[in-house]
């Protein structure tokens, strides 16, 4: 393949480790396939390094875990996590055609509106005896995407305990309650949904609803607040991949590093244009190198319009020219010594200098900025790319 992106193991230990200094028990978020690096290429890190809890997005990754941890039963590969048991929690919203696969293989569901649990229940007693479904309340603490208003909480502890276990009916488990901070960095705000959550879970308490486990923290909170927060467990999702949560870096190794190569170069003259359209004229007689990566491997387009986007050759910068093209770009190779086709580029990641031996670096933030967007946005748009 002439674009890899190659996923560094090491590093996502160290930044494993760094995150248990926090917080010792995590549930790992490896939804949207591992944020697009795929969950057969995630999970047995994390499963070596003793993760036992996952969260995904929908039923069909937690089938992709079930199956994978089958596998690894087939192959004896689960020594190391002897006597302990792997949880999955869906995040998102599951079809209720997919409840039966839930409950048979023991996933655990996250319920957000009464609509949902209605349809959950009636599922639940008419086609399943001696059943209980394994449930993580969400609350809604400021975030207003998912989860129960404080002032729906009676209501739904009502429906509750008809069917928590050792009710007469026998059907829910409440694994946990909790809820999501949606700007851990503004901490009046942050501060106001730690209460409203806290509030939410006095009433639960004050009613004697039975459940495990309380968390709130997501990457963010975790490295702005440290323990503060705690609670039983932390769900992290991007600081596992190497990417810095907050406006700060806060010290988290690269994970990822994406890769092509010049397949062209081409002298062209001052005022030339290149690419589609008019935007790509030169300014001065040239050296562009043509690269084998575009749109259609997740290099958003939206970089053309950056004035500072460059990918790495020979350990230096090449500036990023003309429009981005559905699997090519152009980069300015007019200042760069000894470049031939076939040279590796670097897209995102570090590169050693070939002259003085210093490594050079792009990393997922300046992506982002170059593009306008956020880091999660960069990383999940090179789900398409062949992995290492």
């Amino acid at each position: 393949m002439l674009v890899n992106l190659e996923i560094n193991k090491e590093n996502l230990r160290k930044n494993l480790k760094k995150i248990r200094s926090i917080n010792k028990n995590i549930i790992c978020v490896i939804k949207d396939n591992a944020y697009g690096l795929g969950i057969e290429n995630i999970l047995p890190i994390l499963l070596e390094n003793n993760c036992n809890y996952f969260a995904v997005a929908y039923i069909d990754e937690a089938v992709k875990i079930r199956e994978i941890l089958k596998n690894f039963e087939k192959e004896k590969k689960l020594g190391f996590l002897e006597n302990k048991k792997i949880n999955i929690m869906v995040l998102n919203y599951i079809e209720p055609k997919n409840l039966k696969y839930a409950v048979e293989n023991d996933v655990e569901l996250t319920i957000f509106n009464f609509s949902q649990l209605s349809n959950y229940l009636k599922i639940l007693e008419e086609s399943f005896e001696n059943t209980v479904l394994k449930i993580h309340i969400k609350v809604n603490s400021g975030m207003n995407r998912l989860g129960f208003n404080e002032s729906e909480i009676l209501e739904l502890i009502e429906i509750i305990k008809k069917y928590e276990i050792n009710s007469k009916n026998n059907k829910l488990e409440i694994i946990s309650i909790f809820s999501h901070i949606s700007d851990a960095e503004n901490q009046i705000e942050t501060e106001k949904q730690v209460e409203k959550y806290e509030n939410i879970l006095k009433i639960f308490d004050k009613n004697n609803v039975k459940y495990q486990y309380k968390h709130l923290q997501a990457s963010p909170l975790l490295f702005k607040y440290g323990e503060k927060y705690n609670y039983d467990f932390a769900r992290v999702g991007m600081a596992l991949y190497g990417m810095e949560p907050l406006s700060y870096d806060v010290g988290l190794f690269d994970v990822i590093t994406v890769k092509s190569q010049i397949i062209n170069i081409r002298n062209v003259k001052k005022n030339d244009k290149i690419s589609y359209g008019s935007k790509g004229i030169v300014k001065r007689d040239s050296k562009i190198g043509i690269v084998s990566i575009g749109y259609a491997h997740g290099l958003q387009k939206q970089i053309e319009n950056s004035q500072e986007a460059y990918v790495l050759v020979n350990g230096k910068k090449a500036k990023i020219v003309g429009e981005i093209c559905m699997d090519m770009i152009f980069v300015d190779l007019t200042d760069i010594n000894d470049v031939e086709i076939n040279d590796e580029v670097v897209i995102v990641g570090s590169q050693r200098n070939v002259e003085n031996g210093t490594q050079k670096k792009i990393t997922l933030r300046q992506v982002a900025r170059w593009v306008g967007t956020i880091q999660d946005d960069v990383l999940t748009k090179f789900s398409g790319i062949k992995k290492q």
